[in-house]
């Protein structure tokens, strides 16, 4: 007999946009306590039961964004101020912030045009094809200090073909901001990451943070952000200012039109909130429901989802997906012609919730660790609702299948290489392989002691930038295995 899936879907939908965020019953994997006295402005996005060290939450850079958007004049313009926490052994000298969209593959014209450290005027200049700002200090900031870094700044937004694949811009009547404003480049060791990103992988990764954030535009436009909403007021002339908070979070991100439709639903007392176009309802409400549905199995199956808000956006991704901290956007053929695809594509982002949001990861570096976890989720996804009939099936259809193909057109490799190293194999190795690495991990391991490296994985390395040297010695400490072997003949030979 098939064995049944344990997953029953029980939510309430409620129609609109709603300004104010419920929390309705709760995790049981969430302790009750009194949060710190400093969380309380970013209540509105975070979970009753949230709690951060006072350490660790001092150390999180904090940015406050003003931005005015004008979609007919395809242009923003916006102030920034962030002020970094000096966490290190030794003083800092510069700094360095990523202008994402001069990427080519966002196709934006981005520029600073004022800029401020703890009250001085430093010279700046552009790197890494216009990508990066490079911030020579005028004094050098000593560790147990911090920087405040006060920014003006304004962009260009392409227009892209309606129906095409655009990131950044506009397409049709839907604007996209993502990774709009200058944001604090990552580090790997002591170094800047600054890598020109590939176009089919991710644009960099970036420290958690906290954000607060004031879109202004026109009052027509429904935005749905990578925050909770705040405040809201419209003014004479036809523009709306919107208020929102978010963190601890990797980025902070927008997308609006002014054709958006909304309907909501809870699960674990958040919010789950699904924006479509009109024609597209019924997809719309299918994307709802898979949404709560992985929701509620990832918390289970690794840790609680953070926040108090989720949101998954019809964009014009075509038949792609794109996680954001508590966004996720997917594309929109898979609300059409490519229809038996959008459960899966939900679900994938989904999982970025857990792994790239809360276990940040070097996704130029070493894009397996959150992409391959990310797209092994859903074999929990499908075996707790579907059953396990149909996560073997994923597994057969979706993995092994085209990695088979890839070893027999010899395009096969270890998954533990950066993006530009997979010209030709990129989501056959990434994806498929780093999937069937996990997958293979589990039968070494068993389940419950592969579920218990994941939860402590997620416990160890919530907030912060997780390393594949770091999740090898979580999965040998708590399995109590060498696992050389393992990890040498998939990730590949070395410390990792």
């Amino acid at each position: 007999m098939p064995a049944q899936p344990r997953f029953r879907l029980i939510v309430a939908l409620v129609f609109g946009l709603s300004l104010t965020t419920l929390a309705v019953g709760g995790c049981s994997l969430l302790r009750t306590t009194t949060p710190p006295a400093p969380l309380v402005d970013y209540r509105p996005m975070l979970r009753k039961s949230f709690v951060l060290a006072a350490d660790q939450m001092a150390a999180l850079p904090n940015y406050s964004i003003t931005v005015e958007v004008n979609p007919a004049g395809r242009a923003y313009t916006g102030t920034l101020d962030v002020t970094i926490p000096i966490t290190g052994d030794y003083a800092i000298g510069d700094l360095y912030f990523r202008l994402y969209p001069n990427l080519a593959q966002f196709g934006g014209d981005a520029e600073v045009n004022s800029m401020r450290v703890n009250g001085l005027t430093p010279s700046y200049g552009y790197e890494a094809n216009n990508t990066a700002i490079h911030i020579p200090l005028p004094v050098p900031i000593d560790p147990g200090t911090s920087a405040r870094v006060e920014m003006g700044f304004s962009g260009k937004l392409p227009a892209r073909k309606a129906g095409s694949y655009s990131i950044f811009g506009l397409n049709g009547d839907e604007l996209s901001l993502s990774n709009f404003y200058p944001i604090l480049a990552g580090h790997r060791g002591e170094e800047w990451a600054l890598d020109v990103a590939n176009p089919q992988g991710d644009v960099g990764f970036h420290d958690a943070a906290f954000y607060r954030v004031t879109v202004i535009a026109p009052a027509d436009e429904v935005i749905a952000a990578t925050g909770a909403m705040i405040t809201r007021t419209e003014d004479s002339n036809g523009l709306a200012t919107t208020g929102f908070v978010l963190g601890p979070a990797r980025e902070f991100t927008a997308i609006m039109s002014p054709r958006f439709q909304t309907q909501e639903a809870y699960a674990y007392g958040t919010i789950v909130r699904s924006y479509y176009f009109p024609e597209d309802a019924v997809a719309g409400r299918s994307a709802l429901y898979d949404a709560v549905a992985a929701l509620q199995i990832y918390s289970d199956q690794y840790g609680p989802y953070p926040y108090e808000e989720m949101s998954v956006v019809e964009a014009p991704l075509t038949f792609h997906g794109m996680e954001f901290p508590g966004l996720s956007l997917i594309g929109r053929d898979a609300y059409g012609r490519y229809a038996a695809d959008l459960e899966k594509l939900v679900v994938h982002e989904v999982a970025h919730q857990w792994w790239y949001n809360q276990v940040g990861s070097d996704q130029t570096g070493n894009p397996w660790l959150d992409e391959g976890l990310a797209e092994y989720s859903m074999y929990y996804y499908f075996q707790d609702r579907h059953g396990v009939p149909a996560a073997r099936t994923l597994r057969r259809t979706r993995w092994e299948a085209p990695v088979a193909a890839a070893v027999k057109s010899g395009i096969d490799a270890p998954i533990g290489q950066p993006i530009t190293a997979y010209p030709k194999n990129y989501e056959t190795m990434i994806y498929g392989k780093g999937a069937l690495f996990f997958a293979t991990l589990r039968d070494t391991v068993g389940d419950e002691t592969f579920q218990q490296i994941l939860r402590t994985y997620l416990v160890r390395n919530r907030w912060q930038i997780a390393t594949p040297e770091g999740f090898r010695a979580v999965a040998e400490e708590v399995s109590g295995q060498d696992l050389s072997e393992l990890f040498d003949k998939w990730v590949g030979p070395g410390p990792s």
